[in-house]
Parts: C-alpha cells; structure tokens; sequence
C-alpha cells in the first residue's frame, strides 16, 4: 500500500519531508510560531512538497486559467500565502504574468525572489489588520495550501479584507482539502465554512464552483473553492 510519498523519494528524503510536514502543521503553538517554522524549513520545503506529490498548485492554476480564458498576461493576481512560489510557477505555463506575493514568512518569500516570480513580495499578516494595499487593484486573489491550523483562525474580517482589495467581478481562488469544504467534514474547518456562506449570506461574493480533484498532497482529495467579488 502507497505512503502517498513519490515513488523515487529516498528514505533520507522523506524523513525530511515528514520533518517540514510536522513543524509546518502543529496545531499545538501560536501562529507565529508557524510562521517561523516556514522560514525555517524554507530551503527544504520544495523538495518536501515534491517528495509528498503536492499537487494543490497544478489544480490551482487550472482553475485560474478557467476563470480568465483571454488577455491572461494582463491579469493582475494575488498569491496569499504564496511561500516559496509554487503556485506562481505552475500559474505562469498558463499565461499569467502579473503576480505580486503576500506571505507571512520572509523565509519563503527569499525563496520566491530567487526564482524571480513576483513583481512585488509583501511580508504581511493577514487577520484583523488592513493591508497596505489599494482598494480594487487585484483581479483575483489565490490562495492554495493556507496551513489549516491558522486558516481555521482566521477572523472573517480577513477575508473581507481580501474582498477589498479584489475588483467586483474578480474572484477569490482557495485550494485545500476537501475535507476543509464538506458540511460535517473537518471539525476544526467549521469555522471556515460558516465564514465562506456568511459571506455568500451578506452579498461580498457569490459561490462559483468547488472542484473536487485526487490527490492533493500525500494521495489525499483536494478542492478548489471558487468566489466573485460583488461587494
């Protein structure tokens, strides 16, 4: 029976992949912490999603590329937890050019500008602040692979804040598991999903689509949530 680890994944490597996936997703310290540990494992972490057959950015990108079928090197995005830039890299085989990075972790995003994705990379913390960002710049906002253990904390006032800065019409992209999506899925999801049809509820954004796919990371089931801004 598969482990969910790639094939040619040495043991060496998995034991270090294991290694990024424990520090990365601890439910038992505060965010900060988690974001330390990303920087952390920054220089690993790459090799620790290929090793775990992380798919969410392939998914992700598809779905984007969807949602904008012309003129996409026009389209200005927002990679939300944007890490090292996986999801830039897969964005970019579909056209996209225009893509700045926000993260919490200054180790990822080093990580990112060696690779030279962004046109901008922004260390910021979303929660209850406002970002110094302008009202109505983005096309869409993305975000694939949020760590649970801080998305499942998240005050709705951010995701407002990620409506702000998105222009009507514009989308917001989330990929995660599927079990963060489904009604009596995960537990400690909840709060999310009630927050996604609050929203929906208060006329911010309308729901779009979820798109099922297999294996999102380590053989597991991912989704891909899709909204438009209304405001």
């Amino acid at each position: 029976m598969s482990d969910g680890y790639s094939p040619d994944a040495t043991e060496e490597q998995k034991v270090v992949a294991k290694d990024v996936l424990n520090k990365i997703a601890d439910k038992n310290v505060q965010d900060t912490v988690i974001y330390g540990r990303y920087t952390d494992t920054s220089d690993r972490y790459d090799m620790a999603m290929d090793v775990c057959n992380y798919n969410g950015p392939k998914e992700t990108a598809a779905v984007v590329a969807e949602c904008f079928t012309r003129n996409r090197e026009n389209v200005h995005l927002l990679d939300v937890a944007a890490g090292t830039g996986l999801c830039a890299v897969e964005l970019r085989k579909h056209g996209f050019l225009k893509m700045d990075a926000l993260d919490a972790s200054p180790g990822m995003l080093e990580e990112a500008k060696r690779k030279g994705l962004y046109d901008q990379y922004i260390i910021d913390i979303l929660g209850e602040k406002t970002l110094d960002i302008s009202t109505d710049t983005y096309d869409a906002v993305v975000m694939c692979g949020f760590s649970i253990e801080i998305l499942q904390r998240l005050p709705i006032t951010a995701f407002e804040e990620l409506i702000r800065i998105v222009k009507p019409g514009g989308y917001f992209i989330n990929t995660g598991w599927m079990m963060m999506y489904t009604d009596g899925g995960e537990v400690k999801a909840e709060q999310l999903r009630r927050q996604l049809k609050t929203l929906e509820e208060n006329g911010k954004w309308k729901f779009v689509q979820l798109k099922h796919f297999k294996n999102y990371i380590k053989g597991f089931d991912g989704a891909v949530s899709v909204h438009m801004i209304c405001k």
